[in-house]
């Protein structure tokens, strides 16, 4: 049985390397949702582990030419996705770390108008990033940033699937990251209090 299970095991990683299609679907078939229950115990957030999970398959199928993977296929997903998660939880604990660092920011800057002049032209560059996004982009990106919207919930509104809605969010933020660099998340902060 075992020895079995090897040998589709490696004619499936063959497949795959070769750009079958049909086996990155049996992959994906057999291991997401194994893999999505785990990443979701462990950072008890469904639509992260979601993501995380789609990411890891995406990569795959993207690296499937030099994929390289000693051993089982199923230890190297799960080791995949651990470090994905590890990763995850590192950056969020980052995040955390950095917005708890900033100062409060209070309703009223009574003659702060340096702070008030940078803050309203940090806004414009990111809404003259925003006008660079398709129509569709930017309203899932504003449905999720101003109105806080899941991205379930975003689907329904807009008749989508899910993972459109996660590929449009991941095509606004790249997009802002690559304009805006690291002024990204003080942006958005600013932009989402301003809403």
């Amino acid at each position: 049985m075992y020895k079995t299970q090897k040998i589709e095991e490696i004619e499936l990683l063959r497949e795959l390397q070769e750009g079958n299609a049909i086996a990155f679907q049996k992959l994906y078939n057999n291991y997401f949702a194994l893999l999505y229950l785990h990443a979701t115990r462990k950072l008890q957030d469904r639509e992260a582990a979601k993501d995380i999970v789609h990411d890891l398959f995406t990569s795959i199928w993207q690296n499937r030419y030099t994929l390289s993977i000693q051993g089982e296929i199923s230890a190297y997903l799960y080791s995949a996705i651990r470090y994905r998660v590890i990763d995850y939880i590192a950056k969020e604990q980052s995040k955390t770390n950095y917005l708890a660092s900033l100062p409060p920011i209070t309703a009223h800057h009574t003659g702060d108008t340096d702070h008030s002049l940078r803050e309203k032209l940090l806004q414009e560059q990111i809404e003259h990033v925003l006008d660079k996004l398709s129509p569709r982009v930017r309203e899932v990106f504003e449905l999720s940033r101003k109105h806080y919207l899941s991205h379930k919930d975003i689907a329904k509104r807009l008749n989508l699937s899910e993972h459109s809605v996660r590929s449009y969010m991941k095509e606004a933020l790249r997009l802002l990251r690559s304009k805006l660099g690291s002024l990204l998340w003080i942006g958005l902060l600013f932009f989402c209090k301003n809403f």
